[in-house]
């Protein structure tokens, strides 16, 4: 199987685990024998006992900031169940660095343990970058912004393009791009995101805006408790006026003084055909003067030379 198909498949696949049992086995450190700093040692199921000192964190983890809460309470739950899932890591010279597992790395070091189960599996930059991104990626609780700095950094780092990043994580285009865009935002604004003062919805919505006009919007979203609809609607309005605004007005046409008027008429009447005065600026201008056969340029030229025209237009 290609590691392009492997990436759509479940996170336990992407790792290379093997499948859960009914009732699988714990594995705490009380399981192994005492292990010298920066050693493994086998653990049951063919995990091995890692030295929490051994393993750094993920350099391309999307989380930038982990809920105390939520780890003193997954603590919590380690020291009473145990460990249920090793974490995932690879080897980087003497040491192991982190590719699954973050939020259970760190439980595990607020309880004090030496020790933690681990899998260690083969894998290249790029592929912890993707497996970090993708166990992250359905997280509720982590950020839109996170998930942008995540896709905008492997996307440099592995020069690709947007579709091809959403296709090695199984995702729509959009997805990535919409995220990306976020971080076109004033400062301010993605503040705002980042402490859920909106939503990732409101802040999509005012990415047609200025720089400025999305900061005002953004204090008026805070301050009224406008909705995303509402949004959507208030930056249609201000791009259809914009647009509006930015026509250029259709000159009015020039209006012919009556002494042009006049002379139109008075050579009408001269000529015995129909005249035209154009007037243009500065004083210029053109006459134009209608003729319907060549008989009648030849009577016209009579008329304005004083002269008989020995051959007409025509010839």
């Amino acid at each position: 199987m290609s590691k392009n198909r492997r990436l759509g498949k479940g996170l336990a696949d992407l790792l290379g685990q093997p499948p859960q049992k009914s009732e699988p086995s714990s594995v705490t450190p009380s399981t192994t024998k005492a292990v010298v700093a920066g050693t493994a040692t086998e653990a049951p199921d063919g995990y091995s006992m890692l030295p929490l000192g051994s393993i750094d964190e993920n350099p391309y983890q999307p989380r930038t900031q982990f809920d105390q809460v939520q780890l003193e309470a997954l603590a919590a739950s380690l020291k009473q169940h145990d460990l249920l899932q090793a974490i995932v890591v690879r080897q980087v010279g003497n040491r192991y660095q982190l590719i699954s597992g973050e939020r259970r790395f760190k439980a595990a070091t607020l309880l004090g343990w030496k020790t933690i189960p681990a899998r260690i599996r083969k894998a290249s930059d790029r592929e912890a970058a993707e497996l970090a991104i993708i166990e992250n990626l359905q997280r509720k609780d982590l950020g839109p912004l996170e998930k942008a700095v995540s896709f905008k950094q492997y996307l440099k780092q592995h020069h690709c393009t947007q579709a091809e990043l959403a296709t090695r994580l199984n995702v729509d285009r959009s997805t990535v791009s919409n995220l990306i865009r976020l971080l076109e935002l004033p400062e301010q604004v993605q503040d705002a995101l980042r402490h859920q003062l909106i939503t990732a919805g409101h802040a999509r919505a005012m990415l047609p805006l200025k720089a400025l006009e999305q900061i005002d919007l953004c204090e008026r979203i805070v301050r009224e408790s406008l909705s995303v609809r509402n949004i959507e609607q208030h930056v249609q309005r201000k791009l259809t006026n914009d647009q509006t605004g930015k026509q250029t007005p259709a000159k009015p046409a020039k209006t012919k003084s009556a002494q042009i008027e006049l002379l139109e008429k008075q050579l009408k009447i001269a000529l015995g055909t129909h005249v035209k005065i154009a007037e243009k600026d500065k004083g210029s201008g053109k006459i134009v003067i209608n003729f319907s056969s060549s008989k009648e340029f030849s009577r016209l030229m009579n008329l304005l030379t004083g002269s008989s025209v020995q051959k007409d237009r025509a010839a």
